[in-house]
């Protein structure tokens, strides 16, 4: 497969990630999930460091300096699942994952400045269908009682989404840029927000406390978001890591994550205005469909 299709299927998973989240953050609090996700995450990859010859892969040993280089990327990671998850509860799903859309903008502005990548004419066209599509999305949250410039959920998802661009333009520049094992990255960074995830701690013990024990419901949504989130992190690290990939595009059909975000939201969750939104996702993917053509 080629780094555009790893691209685009990590954003289908991406989708079924978003949905399984509001499904668990209906049951459970946002940093307990934050927590949970996080360590199954670190549980997921124990297996392969602890015995990777087992799994036909090479030993998964990073340097102190390569450690040290992840922390950032854990860090950014961990503030931004913060923030969105904060948004998810709080919008239909539909408008969070639209106003999160609009993070191909920054990474490819990023990409431009820091990078030097440099897009042809029909992926630029592409880019730009796709930023009016997102534009759409702020429309139809407007009928739906939200104004984009003052709510602060929709300000919590932009904060994640900006920090979500710069992890990835980061990804770019240790994986491509110093060469560091993609796979070993992936492995020890779900260790480290593990370890970030074990500060929120004290305010998950004080949550318990206000509204007294979590309940059972929710956790095998939390359990299933855990393991697509993994899937498809794997995935997008294999394209990132291809000679010739480029971030940029690879941010905007990760974004294909709206059209399971959208199918799923009207067969669950019974969100309204879909037909509209069905506008701006069809604008998404002809965006999508432009930057592969390029």
């Amino acid at each position: 497969m080629t780094w555009a299709a790893w691209g685009l299927l990590a954003g289908l998973l991406l989708g079924t990630y978003d949905f399984l989240t509001k499904l668990a953050l209906r049951e459970q609090p946002v940093l307990a999930v934050i927590a949970a996700a996080s360590a199954l995450g670190a549980l997921l990859w124990a297996p392969v460091l602890l015995a990777p010859q087992a799994w036909g892969m090479a030993p998964l040993v990073l340097s102190p300096r390569e450690l040290a280089l992840l922390w950032p990327r854990s860090a950014m990671m961990v503030g931004s699942a913060v923030l969105s998850y904060y948004a998810v509860q709080g919008l239909p799903l539909s408008i969070s994952a639209g106003v999160r859309a609009s993070g191909p903008l920054w990474t490819a502005m990023g990409a431009l400045l820091m990078l030097g990548e440099l897009l042809n004419a029909w992926q630029w066209m592409g880019l730009l269908v796709s930023m009016l599509a997102y534009y759409g999305f702020a429309r139809i949250g407007q009928r739906e009682g939200i104004h984009f410039a003052r709510n602060g959920w929709v300000l919590c998802m932009l904060a994640a989404t900006l920090l979500s661009s710069a992890c990835a333009l980061y990804d770019k520049y240790i994986v491509a840029g110093l060469g560091m094992d993609w796979v070993a990255l992936q492995a020890w960074s779900a260790q480290q927000r593990a370890a970030c995830a074990l500060l929120l701690l004290p305010w998950i013990v004080r949550g318990l406390r206000m509204r007294g024990p979590m309940r059972a419901a929710g956790w095998g949504s939390v359990v299933a978001m855990a393991l697509c989130f993994t899937v498809a992190e794997f995935i997008y690290l294999a394209a990132v890591q291809i000679e010739g990939a480029l971030i940029s595009v690879i941010s905007v059909l990760r974004r294909a994550n709206l059209v399971a975000v959208f199918a799923l939201g009207a067969l669950f969750l019974r969100e309204r205005h879909m037909g509209p939104k069905l506008v701006a996702i069809a604008g998404v993917l002809l965006g999508i469909v432009l930057t592969l053509v390029g």
